[in-house]
């Protein structure tokens, strides 16, 4: 039913409202996630539950949607964070001070493009799973993790892919 089933085989899930929704006021700091009823909680378990009074009560399915979100959150966050600009980003202003400060030559740009195409080139030449895998890998960015969950597969079988698609890239761009 829900992740405390797992770890507690209990019927309910407690989750702190404060640490979902930070910056929250009110009275209310917990939330009971459960398919059971107000009544059927506090036949059950109104002595273990005393302590998080007053509460609030979620279904499983909100449960799961707010479990959802913070997933979410966090893959957005980390996705945010592997592609941030230290610097910002101001119309006009960055290029012409990325050009200015740049250290690299234009023949390095140019040798750096030339090597993107030849991996993508070499990519798609791969299998199709391990193309499909690597290009969300290596070109969006994507976490072997989160390549994983998209797919319904494990993350160690993602993992397995793209290291014997980098054999398979080594083989083909030393030809």
């Amino acid at each position: 039913m829900n992740r405390n089933e797992n770890e507690q085989n209990k019927e309910y899930e407690i989750i702190n409202l404060g640490y979902e929704y930070p910056g929250m006021t009110g009275g209310v700091k917990w939330a009971i996630i459960t398919d059971l009823s107000q009544e059927e909680l506090d036949l059950k378990f109104s002595e273990e539950l005393s302590i998080f009074k007053p509460y609030v009560i979620m279904t499983c399915e909100q449960g799961e949607a707010l479990h959802e979100y913070r997933r979410n959150e966090n893959k957005h966050e980390m996705r945010r964070i592997r592609h941030h600009d230290i610097w910002g980003y101001t119309e006009g202003a960055t290029e012409y001070c990325n050009s200015i400060f740049s250290k690299e030559e234009p023949e390095d740009t140019v040798i750096e493009m030339l090597n993107r195409e030849a991996l993508i080139s070499a990519i798609d030449r791969l299998p199709e799973k391990q193309r499909r895998r690597c290009k969300l890998y290596f070109l969006m960015g994507l976490s072997e993790e989160e390549i994983a969950s998209l797919e319904g597969i494990s993350q160690q079988n993602v993992s397995l892919s793209i290291n014997r698609a980098l054999v398979r890239l080594r083989k083909i761009i030393k030809k």
